[in-house]
């Protein structure tokens, strides 16, 4: 079971600074009770069962609010909480578009025309999927980020076919190093987050 400790930290954390608001509500809410008997003259005898109605509406209406913000605060987190697992199962998922365009299109061996055309058809299905991928599951940012590559310097890939496919894997390094920038930054988000829903 909860210490009251940790009972009072969690009432604070998911009511917040509404927490002060509620003595005073309670407050206002029995004054205008009060007020409104009185006036009307309906069940106000300092003698009588019904002398602290007023009091005891207030605390309920408090009550119930209290209940609300509570409710509202763990939907909050559960929402929050498949926020977290839906963006680590996309990161998965980009992770493997990540080994495929290393694996099967980087590392892969050309040594003809038809296979270099052949090769060249995978990477722009690979590209075409990535980016559809990183639209759908992060954003246009990311999209455009990992489509609008600029290639700064040309380096001499060891096992190229020809100066066209050595190109096209210089690319494919600066597309593969924005989805593993991607998952790393996505990553501490999610983790982040995870560590704040505790």
């Amino acid at each position: 079971m909860a210490s009251i400790k940790e009972l009072k930290t969690v009432f604070s954390t998911a009511v917040g600074h509404r927490r002060y608001v509620l003595p005073s509500l309670t407050l206002a809410a029995g004054a205008l009770l009060d007020f409104i008997m009185l006036r009307l003259g309906i069940l106000i005898d300092a003698e009588g069962p019904f002398a602290y109605l007023p009091f005891a509406i207030g605390v309920a209406i408090a009550a119930a609010m209290i209940m609300w913000w509570l409710l509202d605060y763990a939907a909050n987190g559960r929402s929050e909480l498949k926020g977290i697992v839906a963006i680590e199962d996309a990161l998965d998922d980009l992770s493997s578009y990540l080994d495929d365009g290393i694996s099967r299109l980087f590392n892969a061996k050309v040594e003809s025309d038809a296979a270099f055309v052949e090769w060249q058809r995978q990477r722009a299905d690979w590209h075409e999927k990535v980016q559809q991928y990183l639209h759908v599951h992060f954003g246009l940012r990311e999209r455009n980020i990992f489509r609008n590559v600029i290639l700064v310097q040309h380096e001499r890939i060891p096992g190229s076919y020809n100066d066209q496919h050595n190109h096209k894997r210089c690319l494919l390094i600066q597309q593969l190093e924005t989805i593993r920038e991607t998952i790393i930054r996505y990553s501490d988000l999610a983790a982040k987050r995870r560590a704040e829903s505790k």
